[in-house]
């Protein structure tokens, strides 16, 4: 299985930046769109090209849209494409000129928080980590409060609410990992414990407080957590990732008997987890995206989140483009055609991945259950006797 320090490495990067997809065949799409007539409010067509161009990660081409917006555009889609034209500049290295555009946002705006986010990303990436921590802190106190008691929301203004929250979180959680890292446990601790357990979160902060707490020798305290996460979150990355390590703390406390059997449900764990893999990887090869896009947030795999990114945002553009009905441009009909065999390809490409992934996970879970059977052995004969069932074993006995 990953590491420790590789599993946390990969949190925080996955927290900083999307990583990157091919995109190949995929420039002559975006470009065509770009330049495409499209009816409307001037200043609103170009801030949705935008948006779909940035969730089709053509970031350069998304700033160019955002850039021909008026200063006359009405507030909220100033400063959302203000943050967007940021976040475009930071995906593309342009430090300095992307955190000239992100101090642009209104503080009154709603994306406000997230234009500091933003900041502090970049900040990051230019090695400045006492800024960013000083940013992060300023976001994780953007708790999306009820905006008024003397009125009732608007279904828009609750989504924003639900998205500032989980930033507020996210910046929590990017704080403790940083710290984490650092092996500032105390400051690691302080920042996870924010994370409720409404949270989308909430598994990524379990997983985080454990290793806070190994790494303060308070061994029963990461026992705790992560049986928590174990048995609230079974499906989780993080859980396939703590199994072993909760009898490993076990053994460390000299609880010989509570190891075994905490190695024997890892191991029946994983034997379970396997046969469930082999299921999925044959959801995956039908073709389902909504099916698909689940396994990928459950079992991960950045590039291949990307591609579903992608796919997605392709989508986005035809329904887009679609809207138009009888009026639809001529160039409007070619574009969703050559974008829905792009989406087929794309798609192809994510089912090959992901069961090449999944494939992969299963021979780690095979490793692991090696090493957890050889602990349970070691942990028999220190406890003083007895023997391995053969259902605890991950592969089944005739």
């Amino acid at each position: 299985m990953v590491s420790k320090t590789r599993l946390i490495a990969t949190i925080i990067l996955s927290l900083y930046i999307l990583s990157g997809f091919a995109h190949a065949g995929q420039d002559d799409l975006t470009s065509q769109f770009l330049s495409l007539p499209v009816k409307g409010d001037t200043d609103r067509v170009w801030f949705n090209k935008g948006k779909i161009l940035y969730e089709q990660m053509d970031y350069l081409k998304s700033r160019n849209a955002f850039s021909k917006i008026s200063n006359n555009a009405p507030p909220d889609i100033l400063a959302e494409s203000l943050y967007l034209s940021a976040n475009c500049l930071l995906k593309t290295g342009n430090y300095d000129t992307a955190a000239s555009l992100a101090d642009d946002v209104s503080s009154k705006s709603w994306v406000y928080p997230f234009a500091l986010y933003t900041r502090a990303m970049i900040s990051l990436n230019k090695g400045n980590n006492m800024e960013a921590l000083k940013l992060l802190e300023e976001v994780s106190k953007h708790t999306g409060s009820v905006l008024s008691f003397l009125r009732k929301q608007t279904a828009e203004e609750e989504a924003r609410q639900r998205q500032t929250l989980a930033l507020a979180h996210r910046a929590s959680l990017t704080l403790g990992f940083m710290h984490l890292e650092k092996k500032e446990y105390n400051e690691a601790i302080k920042y996870l414990l924010e994370i409720p357990k409404e949270s989308q979160y909430y598994a990524n902060a379990l997983f985080g407080l454990g290793w806070a707490y190994a790494g303060m020798d308070r061994l029963v305290r990461s026992v705790v957590i992560w049986e928590t996460l174990f048995s609230s979150y079974p499906n989780s990355r993080y859980s396939l990732e703590v199994a072993p390590y909760i009898g490993n703390a076990y053994t460390q406390l000299n609880a010989y008997g509570k190891a075994v059997e905490q190695n024997g449900i890892a191991l029946r764990y994983y034997k379970d987890v396997s046969a469930k893999i082999s299921a999925l990887i044959i959801e995956i090869q039908q073709g389902d995206i909504k099916k698909i896009s689940t396994i990928i947030n459950v079992y991960g795999n950045n590039e291949v989140s990307a591609g579903l990114r992608l796919y997605k945002g392709l989508l986005q553009m035809e329904e887009y483009l679609g809207q138009s009905g009888p009026d639809t441009h001529p160039d409007s009909e070619s574009l969703i055609r050559n974008s829905i065999k792009k989406r087929q390809l794309i798609l192809d490409d994510i089912k090959s991945a992901e069961v090449a992934h999944l494939e992969k996970l299963q021979k780690q879970l095979l490793e692991t259950s090696i090493e957890t059977t050889i602990r349970m052995a070691q942990n028999l004969m220190l406890e003083g006797g007895g023997q391995i069932s053969s259902n605890m074993t991950f592969i089944d006995h005739d």
